[in-house]
């Protein structure tokens, strides 16, 4: 199973972009998730809403969070969490949760999901209440990441998009000893998009000084050809001067530019095209 975040295919970029070598561990960068800035959205499978349904259990969201009406969609903030982009570990933490409620009134709530991958595997796990008492922090589902899209943008937004959610053995257990539920350990209970902000992330800013580095080569650039240019146009200066004499000899109106030419072999025409190396057009 892959790495929440895997340096090498997701995020080797953003690694590029602050200079780091994805084998040397000791500069890969560690961000704090910034406080409700994103959030997580479950789109639960027809199985399990199936499976709900067929115990008779009603579904409902636990404020912050929201079920999208007409959807089996469940919409949480990210409260915060902590990043290493080496992909080693991490967590992003959210808000809400989800409310069951079984036929014979027990109510079952997954309060302040966490999507974990600080152990062996990638976790999603919940504080569990049931019947108005607060029991654990209980692990309920693994997250398969096969066909997942994890990534850093360069202003420090986490992507996370398409984490599938399997039921394992301990919730399983727990939604059919409790609620009636009828599920498999491995069955896929909804696919997971989350999004959140890298506080104080060094990658914008890297890319602007590299942006800067760039404008100032390219001005370095600028004044040396405009240099060159001055040096080219004092030895033409120059040569016109020592061969003015014969010039004014072959033109009749004694002219240096009579016949459109000046002694360099310039065009004299104020709108003729403008050399090819000047500055202006570089097009920066």
């Amino acid at each position: 199973m892959k790495k929440f975040i895997p340096v090498k295919a997701l995020v080797a970029g953003t690694l590029v972009a602050l200079n780091l070598a994805a084998s040397n561990v000791d500069a890969a960068p560690t961000y704090q998730v910034k406080y409700q800035a994103g959030g997580s959205t479950l789109y639960f499978s027809e199985l399990f809403m199936d499976a709900l349904d067929t115990a008779g259990v009603e579904a409902s969201a636990m404020d912050p969070g929201k079920m999208v009406p007409h959807h089996d969609w469940l919409r949480i903030p990210v409260t915060g969490g902590v990043v290493d982009l080496d992909g080693t570990r991490g967590e992003i933490d959210l808000a809400g949760g989800l409310r069951l409620e079984g036929l014979d009134g027990t109510i079952v709530v997954m309060h302040n999901l966490t999507l974990d991958s600080t152990g062996d595997t990638n976790v999603v796990s919940a504080v569990l209440e049931v019947d108005g008492v607060v029991t654990e922090r209980l692990v309920l589902f693994d997250v398969d990441n096969e066909g997942s899209d994890v990534s850093v943008e360069s202003n420090g937004k986490l992507v996370a998009r398409k984490l599938m959610l399997l039921v394992n053995e301990d919730s399983a257990a727990m939604l059919g000893e409790l609620l009636g539920v009828s599920l498999l350990p491995g069955d896929k209970v909804a696919v997971m998009d989350a999004t959140g902000k890298l506080d104080d992330y060094a990658g914008g800013d890297s890319e602007q000084s590299g942006n800067s580095s760039k404008q100032s080569g390219n001005s370095s650039k600028k004044s040396d050809n405009a240099s060159k240019k001055s040096d080219n146009s004092s030895k033409k200066s120059d040569k016109a001067s020592k061969k003015s004499g014969d010039d004014d000899a072959d033109d009749p109106d004694e002219s240096d530019d009579a016949d459109g030419l000046d002694d360099s072999g310039i065009p004299d025409d104020p709108n003729s095209p403008a050399d090819p190396n000047s500055p202006a057009d570089t097009g920066v």
